[in-house]
């Protein structure tokens, strides 16, 4: 029998969006496995050859002290490839024509972003640019630029190129690349906390989702599911994420997300504040996320009280305390401080222990609007009648 053929291997993409994840929990004082991450880290930049990030991010700083025998050893290893790409570029405009130019460029540009050198690698990817013919190659490029931007964390250079692909796609473009970018803007917007924008790019491109080279796909979920819970009505919630084959294939890989989900979409609110205390520790803990940390609590709180209330005209404190597994004082504090920043349209009858709700669905608040517009258009209309009489 003839031996069987290697199998293609899947060629690395850079920046590698992992190794941030973990610097990320290397700053966090909470880190569960400290020395596992750090040993991880050390051995991709050894790997790697990542001298740039090393000296910038890592050493001294969360990684613990520099390595100098580490730093001399990647410095020769940098300068020898760079030399030797150097060579190639000069060779190509010597020699050779455009393609090869740009594809020497391009192999620099990639150098540079392997070993975590951000402006040395924006720099040589514009170069490449402007050699790149074809819509295709040209977005390659940009997403690679708004990678970098994700990795270094640059809102104005996300924003920038995000800006760049779109006016790219206009001049054509294939359906992959439009739904990576679809990914990469909503990522964008969830950082910039446009969580309704976001959730609704993330929801459009879940079935089709391919853009592993910026998330995985469970993460990429994980994130769909947070932003749609805070914005989203409950249809949407329903159709799009509870009930999604895409969703229900990996949400149990991240613990306690299908609990805190459905028991949110179903009234279950013990379950609910149970999970919920599982899923803040992950936004705590992710690099995206955890300046959302107070945010993302309150609103979902919010959401939380707002569907409950509801339900009722009114209902005693103890009742709704017992319900979500909390005392009637936090019960009361909360409802409170919502109450008072016009958030919550309810009354508290400190006496009587009682929350009166004034809480209208979104059918009720369309009808209530519709007949407000209906009166202005009445007066409207009886002005202008007795200006015509006259």
């Amino acid at each position: 029998m003839g031996e069987k053929p290697p199998e293609d291997k899947v060629p690395d993409t850079y920046p590698i969006m992992g190794l941030a994840q973990k610097r990320t929990s290397l700053l966090s004082e909470n880190c569960p496995d400290r020395e596992r991450i750090r040993s991880e880290i050390l051995a991709t930049v050894k790997a790697k050859g990542m001298l740039p990030y090393y000296e910038k991010f890592l050493c001294p700083g969360p990684a613990g002290p520099p390595d100098e025998a580490l730093k001399a050893a990647m410095k020769k290893q940098n300068e020898e490839e760079q030399t030797k790409l150097d060579e190639k570029i000069k060779d190509a405009k010597e020699n050779l024509g455009d393609i090869e130019i740009r594809d020497a460029l391009l192999a620099k540009a990639d150098f540079f972003n392997r070993i975590g050198d951000k402006e040395q690698a924006v720099k040589a990817y514009e170069e490449a640019y402007e050699k790149t013919v074809g819509v295709g190659a040209r977005l390659d490029n940009i997403l690679t630029v708004i990678r970098i931007a994700f990795f270094f964390d640059d809102p104005a250079l996300m924003k920038k190129h995000i800006d760049r692909a779109k006016v790219e796609l206009g001049k054509g473009g294939d359906w992959e690349r439009r739904n990576k970018l679809k990914v990469y803007e909503g990522i964008y917007l969830m950082i910039s906390r446009s969580w309704k924008e976001a959730a609704k790019l993330f929801l459009n491109v879940m079935p089709t989702f391919t853009a592993t080279e910026l998330v995985e796909f469970k993460d990429f979920v994980f994130y769909a599911v947070i932003v749609a819970m805070v914005s989203m009505d409950r249809p949407t919630v329903r159709n799009q994420l509870v009930s999604s084959p895409e969703v229900l294939s990996v949400i149990k890989e991240t613990p306690q997300l299908q609990e805190f989900l459905e028991s949110y979409f179903y009234c279950r609110y013990k379950a609910f504040m149970t999970s919920f205390v599982y899923i803040m520790d992950l936004v705590r803990a992710d690099r995206y996320l955890m300046r959302h940390v107070k945010y993302f609590m309150r609103s979902m709180r919010l959401n939380a009280y707002r569907q409950f209330l509801a339900s009722y005209r009114s209902v005693k404190l103890e009742a709704m305390a017992s319900e979500f597994g909390v005392s009637a004082s936090f019960i009361d504090t909360e409802l409170s401080s919502f109450i008072s920043s016009g958030k919550l349209t309810c009354k508290i009858d400190k006496v009587a222990g009682v929350v009166e709700s004034n809480e209208a669905d979104a059918r009720s608040q369309v009808y209530v609007e519709i007949i407000k517009q209906g009166d202005l258009l009445l007066n409207k209309m009886q002005k202008l009648a007795g200006a015509i009489d006259m």
